[in-house]
């Protein structure tokens, strides 16, 4: 099984940006170091969450020291990104990671802070600027330099590419993309375009039901079996974790970390972590509110002793998942006692799931441009950037798509 680990600690204020933003960083050069399959980081803005915002500059500053470990990005909202310049920055961290790379992107979330007012979208357009993003990127990624150039001329993106973008990928055709969502038909089209599938928090039978509307869905796309089980292989859930002694002592610390869950509605239920979680495995009837407080501690909490999650992960390798996304740093600001929780885990889980790394890419997914080294010293000459011709040749932009 691959382990992977999330990055992704509240700040109360501007105070604890220079600290979380170390401890990121340390954090993550450690869990490399201790043989976690992938480090993720995520992007926030305006709200506190996710401090270091630019989970690409935190993966070109750890490509040094992450050894054999992936990095992903979980999630980037692609809205808020001009694809030009986003291709540019994907392709040179995945040339720093050497092709250990997984862009994960996403439509951007609603609600949690007002992150397409700032950026002057509308937030009812979200899967039409994502669509029209993420076509631009794959025109940029598939682009020859003997193309001709490209123009862009569609509601949100504007301009074009003169010139060849750079650098080229390490991967061929392109850095490894996948999908942030919950939601069934997404699930599915992630599979029909062929990308990862990162899912955020949910129960696992619901968890295995959607990583098989995947599966289906790379099938239905016609990809070869080579190709599904790469996808299959890098494709998780995520949770959060406590470790401890005991099952009881675990679900207090959960208590302790995340005194209060924003997805939890406690206005008529005030029943502990522990509780709800019981009273969902155990079947209890309660009402609809209850239920949906259930799900959302079933879904995002994994709690208890070291062999209730290893038999947790277990469970999770039984449905199909080749990799569980771990979270260890999370709710109240206390750095110490999620050192301890990572510990707790590394030291008597670890072990005990047979974490293994993710392959690296070799032969036909490494770039031929990138597999064959640089041209010979004092060999060749620069090529003319596409579209600056002589002023008694112009050569005309053509449209992508």
């Amino acid at each position: 099984m691959h382990i992977a680990i999330f990055m992704g600690p509240f700040a109360r204020g501007p105070r604890d940006d220079k600290p979380l933003i170390d401890w990121c960083l340390r954090s993550a050069e450690t869990a490399a170091s201790d043989g976690f399959s992938m480090i993720t980081f995520g992007e926030q803005h305006f709200n506190n969450y996710e401090p270091y915002c630019n989970p690409l500059l935190m993966g070109a500053r750890l490509s040094p020291v992450l050894g054999d470990a992936w990095f992903a990005t979980t999630i980037l909202p692609l809205p808020y990104h001009n694809p030009i310049r986003l291709a540019e920055d994907l392709n040179a961290l995945d040339q720093l990671m050497e092709g250990r790379f997984i862009a994960g992107m996403s439509a951007g979330r609603i609600g949690f802070s007002p992150d397409f007012e700032n950026f002057g979208l509308d937030p009812k357009q979200q899967r039409e600027i994502f669509a029209e993003k993420m076509a631009v990127l794959k025109s940029l990624w598939g682009h020859r330099q003997d193309d001709g150039p490209l123009a862009f001329g569609g509601p949100w993106v504007k301009g074009g590419m003169h010139g060849r973008l750079m650098p080229v990928s390490y991967r061929a055709p392109h850095p490894h993309v996948a999908i942030g969502t919950n939601t069934d038909p997404l699930v599915r089209q992630a599979g029909v375009d062929g990308n990862v599938l990162f899912l955020g928090p949910c129960p696992l039978d619901d968890a295995a039901a959607k990583l098989a509307l995947f599966r289906e869905g790379l099938e239905a796309g016609g990809h070869d079996a080579a190709v599904i089980a790469d996808r299959m292989d890098k494709s998780m859930v995520h949770h959060q974790f406590v470790v401890a002694d005991t099952d009881e002592a675990a679900w207090e610390q959960m208590s302790q970390m995340t005194p209060f869950h924003p997805l939890i509605d406690r206005r008529d239920d005030r029943r502990s972590y522990a509780r709800m979680h019981a009273d969902s495995l155990a079947g209890r009837p309660g009402s609809p509110v209850a239920k949906a407080n259930e799900t959302i501690v079933r879904g995002w909490m994994i709690a208890g002793s070291p062999q209730t999650v290893i038999d947790a992960l277990n469970a999770h390798a039984a449905a199909g998942f080749a990799m569980v996304h771990t979270r260890f740093g999370f709710g109240t600001y206390d750095p110490a006692l999620w050192d301890r929780n990572y510990r707790m885990f590394v030291d008597n889980v670890l072990p005990h799931v047979g974490c293994t790394p993710i392959p690296k890419p070799g032969g036909s997914e490494i770039q031929p441009d990138v597999a064959a080294g640089p041209m010979p010293a004092g060999g060749g000459r620069p090529t003319r950037p596409m579209g600056i011709a002589a002023q008694d040749s112009p050569e005309p932009a053509r449209r992508a798509g």
